[in-house]
């Protein structure tokens, strides 16, 4: 079997682990603190900011470590800090305690998700199966919330937030630990004759995707992308067991995650055949009406069907940006230029769980969910408008 699926399985792990005990769970957190500190909505939602925020910054960090530090390391490394940290988030008291230890997991997350796991994939698969793998991977990040949100709402639910925090701290390294240990591997790029190696190192400079339009289209068209899919998973659990109650709330998640793994699924086929331009377009406008459904449900079936559309269009877009930037601009420099296009989008990301928890304080979950649909369908106008640019003569990607 080539090994290249074996970080398929691997990273699908991780990431099951990394996005259920974060991405997914983000929203769980959020409904739980607000219960028991009695702190506003948008305070708390702050956290989910610095959390974002944090682990964008800490991206570009760790993609300049990757080539020079065993990304094995790196990975156990932010499986013990961002294990540490939500252990220690089970005794906060104050809102800044709340901040740090939230700023904390991102650092550490953000060194098991989405920045290594791209990186390991377009290294590893450099050729035509580069989306299916991409997709099969990254599906880890739905399964997190399919497994483990709904559970960890039932044990915080049964063994209340402080123990059951500290119970989610060990599992996030320890289920992490073996999987990096036993399968992680760089790809194999030292034999100068191996087409595998030529294509791996092949593609623009850092220095050239910065200096063209398209690099800074697609990083901006994913702020007000990203900020309405992070500000609408943020808050679907507290928008739905507020409004028609907690086991209305449990499986709107289980919806989300279960249409954005099919779509995703269906998705990396789709792109091997379609433009991944327009196919983002499409993507866009379908969270577009996921989310503004969402803002007007009256009835648990509305909103499952709010939750469904949007769940559909969100495992896609989150493949679509690290896969785009590959198919442009190839893998010599890509884990530097997609973790700072990343680390561009999260402030979307960081402020959309924000802006929406500051709409809800200040008239209705309806309004922040049509503030979100209208989020994405301004990312879709400037994916209209965006094109591939041409390669420069320096660094050409070898098809």
């Amino acid at each position: 079997m080539y090994y290249g699926w074996w970080i398929v399985i691997g990273m699908f792990g991780v990431l099951t682990v990394s996005s259920g005990f974060g991405f997914y769970n983000l929203s769980v957190y959020l409904n739980v603190l607000v219960r028991d500190t009695g702190f506003p909505v948008s305070a708390v939602s702050f956290a989910i900011t610095l959390f974002f925020l944090i682990g964008g910054v800490g991206g570009i960090v760790i993609a300049r470590l990757i080539n020079v530090v065993s990304i094995r390391v790196l990975m156990i490394g932010g499986a013990f800090v961002g294990g540490a940290s939500l252990a220690m988030a089970s005794q906060v008291e104050s809102l800044g305690e709340i901040y740090f230890w939230f700023a904390l997991f991102g650092l550490g997350n953000c060194a098991v998700s989405i920045v290594v796991s791209t990186t390991l994939i377009t290294r590893w698969f450099p050729g035509a199966n580069r989306s299916i793998a991409l997709s099969l991977t990254s599906t880890g990040l739905s399964f997190g919330g399919i497994v483990i949100t709904p559970l960890s709402a039932w044990i915080i639910d049964i063994y209340g937030y402080a123990q059951s925090m500290q119970w989610f701290g060990a599992a996030f390294f320890f289920f992490t630990l073996p999987v990096v240990l036993l399968i992680i591997r760089n790809p194999p790029t030292m034999a100068s004759d191996s087409l595998h190696a030529k294509l791996t190192l092949a593609g623009w400079t850092y220095k050239d995707a910065l200096q063209s339009r398209f690099f800074w289209m697609v990083s901006v068209a994913f702020v007000f992308c990203m900020g309405a899919q992070v500000g609408g998973i943020s808050h679907l659990f507290n928008r739905a067991e507020t409004s028609f109650g907690l086991s209305t709330a449990a499986l709107a998640i289980q919806v989300l995650t279960l249409a954005s793994i099919s779509g995703r699924l269906l998705g990396g086929w789709i792109v091997m055949y379609v433009p991944i331009r327009g196919f983002s377009i499409g993507c866009a406008l379908l969270q577009g009406l996921g989310l503004g459904i969402i803002g007007v449900a009256d009835s648990p079936a509305l909103l499952l069907l709010g939750a469904g559309c949007f769940g559909a269009a969100l495992g896609n877009l989150l493949m679509l940006h690290p896969l785009w930037l590959a198919e442009v601009f190839g893998n010599k420099d890509y884990p530097r230029i997609f973790a700072l296009s990343n680390a561009i989008s999260v402030i979307g990301v960081a402020s959309g769980p924000f802006v929406l928890g500051f709409v809800h304080d200040g008239f209705s979950y309806s309004a922040s969910y049509l503030t979100a649909s209208s989020l994405a369908l301004f990312a879709v106008s400037i994916f209209v408008f965006s094109r591939s640019t041409s390669q420069p003569v320096s660094s050409p990607v070898q098809q």
